[in-house]
């Protein structure tokens, strides 16, 4: 029996220079400290240890890789999802403006659904490129 992936009611465009101003407004909010704090876990820096130390296109090296980035993104979620509450009308509005989906749909997709949309934002490949340049101000 095949298995059926389910489609997501949501499609994100590339991000620009314009979603900057409110992705550091919801970061202002949370507070930077919380963001940096993920890259600051010591099983993340003992993973990161292990990419660095380890040759490169081993399967070590493509494992603490992966690892690095799980733990990463399961952090970042956690401190996303604890803060909603203090950027809930911000979050609305990018993923509002980054989807193909208006506020008020947002709003009432299903609680699921909509975690999985934070989730896959946080996903995105600039999402994580604007961190890491955010990061370099407080190193």
């Amino acid at each position: 029996m095949s298995e059926t992936t389910e489609k997501k009611p949501y499609t994100f465009r590339k991000l620009s220079s314009v979603d900057v101003f409110l992705m550091a407004k919801i970061i202002s909010k949370i507070g930077i400290n919380e963001f940096t704090a993920c890259f600051e876990n010591d099983s993340i820096k003992e993973a990161i240890a292990k990419v660095t130390n380890a040759e490169r296109g081993t399967k070590e090296a493509d494992t603490g890789a992966s690892i690095v980035g799980v733990s990463v993104i399961l952090e970042l979620s956690n401190v996303i999802l604890t803060n909603i509450p203090k950027c809930e009308n911000e979050i609305y509005q990018l993923l509002s403006q980054t989807s193909d989906l208006k506020i008020e749909k947002i709003k009432k997709l299903d609680a699921a659904v909509f975690i999985e949309m934070v989730i896959d934002f946080i996903k995105k490949e600039e999402f994580k490129d604007f961190l890491k340049v955010v990061s370099k101000l407080f190193k």
